[in-house]
């Protein structure tokens, strides 16, 4: 009887252990905050607020014109370069929002590589204000929208297209009154992972000079030692994520439809011809130099005029990341794999509002988490009487967990759901035991889709910088804290090399994820 009440327990213990760090910012916050009239009348905060809600608001409608025109054209048509760009859409992926604003700046500085292309030093254009913040997120969060919206539209069956034949509709008709309408859910559920993670940036927004409240609860806790301060802005923004989420919800609940696939055959691509076609590969050739080639050029160009000087302790930093992010993306996505298990053999009522507890650390920016962490670990080495957790590998994988367990659970309750009951059933007859069933049976089944989760949590664990930056270990940087920390002393070409070997990981990672097998799980 004990043993089935610690199974019924494993999953809820360990949602409510990975949502800790959001729970106790708040119980903080409710027994010692100081959120009074002046500090919600403040200026400073009025600024975050709408410096957060353009930025956010801007992204949002750039990715979906971006990422729709992309999705479509890769999803419905066959034209000359099809295949390369549909690779090219997916890149972005692997660069950090904050590479994609330095080398923008770089590119588009005085004396800088646009300037070098036209022969003209003259040429100069100011892009470090909100309207240039916009455009780094656009397209830096715009392969979120094209990866589901693909999906939705590569989906569409074959009964549709004949529908819109009998109804004699022309493309561009077709285009918004069916196409469109089918892929709202999809394109929904993208441009919102856009709008969390532009408000999880630091890096970016620091560098554009956009108060934001990610930079707001950086300047209070670095700036001014102000804990309270930065707890107090940490749980505004905790209410305008809220917020988000809870429109989300509405929206959501009024764009279900049934599926697009009932048909058991998908409308074939349409091959282009003439006219259509150089157009569809000029527009994608337009959004592909301005997503991935010139980034990547102005990276290459840099490393250039640094080639005599390389500083190749960036493989150290590499070596650095790349044992933090395998260490942590194992033990998430294995702590994943079992939350899982256990929530499928023994499920209750407590374990599901945990579990969507647990899955609300995805929309709470790092920085926010950092703080709920530093507040236990500040309790943690107290209670001990000397500092333990602070500043360990142990603080900064937590952070991870809570902040990206709901990219990695998606992945596997997704290999669950392919398992049919039956083989349940015959894993008890056939095992002598648990263990024997977990590791000889769900295990190989679910490799596949272990291996995503833990490409994503990789790609994402890599280019995070806010939790990184505030829980680090002493003297332990990773790529990404060195290209911050270059960028920030004004050192942008030398960002070049660094930059370069942590995309590269991350495309390998990206490229990956896009060309994984077929599942199959019976």
């Amino acid at each position: 009887m004990e043993i089935k009440t610690l199974k019924l327990s494993f999953a809820p213990i360990l949602g409510l252990l990975i949502s800790l760090p959001i729970l106790i910012l708040i119980m903080y916050f409710l027994f010692t905050g100081s959120l009074n009239k002046e500090f919600l009348q403040s200026n400073f905060l009025l600024d975050y607020t709408l410096n957060t809600s353009y930025l956010i608001f801007g992204t949002a409608i750039f990715v979906v014109i971006i990422g729709v025109i992309t999705s479509y054209l890769s999803a419905r048509f066959e034209y000359f370069g099809s295949k390369f760009f549909a690779i090219c859409f997916v890149l972005p992926l692997a660069y950090p929002a904050y590479i994609f604003g330095y080398t923008y700046v770089g590119f588009f500085e005085f004396r800088g590589l646009l300037s070098q292309i036209l022969n003209d030093t003259s040429v100069k254009l100011d892009i470090l204000n909100m309207s240039g913040a916009i455009f780094i997120f656009t397209i830096a969060m715009f392969p979120y929208v094209f990866i589901l919206a693909r999906v939705s539209f590569g989906l569409i069956s074959k009964t549709i297209i004949e529908l819109i034949s009998l109804q004699k509709l022309n493309p561009i008709k077709a285009f918004f009154k069916v196409y469109l309408p089918l892929s709202y859910p999809a394109i929904f559920a993208g441009t919102i992972l856009a709008i969390m993670e532009t408000l999880s940036d630091y890096g970016t927004v620091l560098y554009f000079g956009i108060e934001t409240f990610s930079v707001g609860v950086f300047k209070s806790w670095f700036g001014y030692n102000d804990l309270s301060g930065a707890i107090n802005i940490a749980i505004v923004l905790l209410l305008f994520v809220f917020s988000i989420l809870l429109i989300e919800y509405n929206i959501r609940k009024k764009f279900r439809f049934a599926s697009s696939t009932n048909s058991s055959q998908k409308a074939s691509k349409i091959k282009l011809q003439g006219k259509e076609n150089f157009f569809a590969f000029l527009i994608s050739f337009i959004i592909a130099t301005i997503t991935l080639f010139i980034p990547t050029g102005v990276l290459l160009y840099w490393t250039y005029l640094d080639i005599n000087t390389l500083d190749f302790t960036a493989f150290g930093y590499l070596f650095n990341t790349l044992k933090l992010n395998i260490v942590s993306s194992t033990f998430i996505i294995f702590l994943a794999f079992f939350i899982a298990y256990f929530l499928r053999f023994f499920p209750t009522k407590v374990s599901n509002f945990t579990h969507k507890l647990s899955m609300l650390g995805y929309s709470i920016p790092g920085a926010v988490v950092a703080v709920g962490l530093l507040l236990i670990a500040n309790y943690l080495d107290k209670s001990l009487g000397f500092m333990f957790f602070s500043g360990s590998f142990i603080i900064l994988v937590f952070a991870y967990t809570t902040r990206y367990f709901a990219s990695s659970i998606g992945s596997v309750e997704n290999g669950f759901s392919k398992i049919n009951s039956s083989l349940d059933d015959a894993s008890k007859i056939f095992c002598k035991s648990e263990k024997e069933s977990i590791f000889k049976i769900y295990l190989p089944l679910l490799k596949p889709y272990l291996i995503s989760g833990f490409l994503i949590l990789y790609i994402d664990i890599a280019k995070e910088l806010p939790a990184t930056l505030i829980l680090r270990p002493f003297n332990y940087d990773t790529l990404a804290i060195r290209v911050y920390e270059l960028a920030s002393n004004e050192m942008l070409y030398k960002t070049g090399f660094p930059s370069l070997i942590l995309v590269s990981s991350t495309a390998i990672a990206v490229l990956f994820l896009n060309f994984k097998p077929k599942r199959k799980i019976k």
